[in-house]
C-alpha cells in the first residue's frame, strides 16, 4: 500500500529537495510552506509528518499539540534550534524523533524508513465521544451504534471540528478550510445548510446541541461530551 509523507517546510528548495528524495524512494508526497497550507492537506490520512518547528504563521510545536494530539501519525520535527531544551520542547509536543539542520538526507529518508517500519499497525485512527464514533481512515461515522450517512462536505466539516475541538473557530475560517469535492469555494449560505444538516445527524435534539455549539457573534465550537 503507498504510504503518504507530508512536508511542513518554508524553505522551498529544502522541501523540494526532501521530496525529490522520497519520491525516488516510491513515497506519495505531500508538500506545505505553512501551517494554513498544512490543514488542508490533513483531508488525506497520512502515514508520516515531517514539520519545520519555525513556520511563517506559527510554531510547529503548537501546530502538533492543537492539530495532532491524539492521532497515531508519527511525526519528525525539523529544526535549525539544536539545543537540548528545543529538543525536549518537541518531544513534550509529541514528536517521534528531532532533526536538525543541516542534515544528511540519506540519514533522514533512513529514519522515516525506521520510524514507518515501528509505526506499522498502529491503532486505527477513531474519535469517540458520547454516542458517536468517527472512524478517520474509513470516513464512517456511528451514532448509537448506527451508521450515519454523510456527504463529502459533512466529512470535512465535521473533521475539521473534531481536529480543531474545545477551538472557537469563525465562520471566515470554516469558509477558508472547508472546501468541497471539487476544490471549489463553499458560499458561507452553503457552510450554514451544511452545519444545520450535520446537526440533525449528530445531535439528540438539534435545537440544543451538545456538540456543535454556537458561539454568537464569532462562530462555531466542537465539544466532547
Amino acid at each position: 500500500m503507498e504510504q503518504h509523507i507530508l512536508i511542513i517546510e518554508d524553505d522551498r528548495t529544502l522541501n523540494a529537495g526532501i521530496a525529490f528524495a522520497l519520491e525516488k524512494e516510491g513515497y506519495a508526497v505531500h508538500s506545505a510552506l505553512s501551517l494554513l497550507e498544512a490543514e488542508k492537506r490533513l483531508d488525506r490520512k497520512m502515514n508520516l509528518i515531517l514539520l519545520d518547528v519555525n513556520l511563517p504563521d506559527g510554531d510547529g510545536r503548537d501546530f502538533l499539540q492543537n492539530m495532532l494530539a491524539g492521532q497515531p501519525v508519527p511525526v519528525i520535527c525539523l529544526t535549525a534550534l539544536d539545543t537540548e531544551e528545543d529538543m525536549l520542547q518537541g518531544f513534550r509536543a509529541g514528536c517521534d524523533d528531532y532533526v536538525t539542520k543541516p542534515f544528511s538526507m540519506p540519514v533522514l529518508v533512513m529514519k522515516i524508513k525506521a520510524l514507518l517500519k515501528r509505526s506499522e499497525g498502529t491503532s486505527r485512527q477513531i474519535y469517540c465521544s458520547g454516542e458517536l464514533v468517527y472512524d478517520f481512515d474509513d470516513k464512517t461515522l456511528k451514532r448509537h451504534d448506527s451508521a450515519v450517512e454523510l456527504t463529502a462536505l459533512e466529512v470535512r466539516l465535521l473533521e475539521y471540528f473534531i481536529r480543531n475541538r474545545g477551538i472557537v473557530l469563525t465562520r471566515e475560517n470554516l469558509l477558508d478550510k472547508i472546501w468541497d469535492a471539487q476544490e471549489r469555494y463553499v458560499e458561507e449560505k452553503t457552510l450554514n445548510v451544511n452545519i444545520r444538516r450535520l446537526r440533525k445527524k449528530i445531535e439528540d435534539n438539534p435545537e440544543e446541541p451538545r456538540h456543535i455549539r454556537t458561539v454568537f457573534g464569532i462562530g462555531y465550537k466542537w465539544e466532547d461530551n
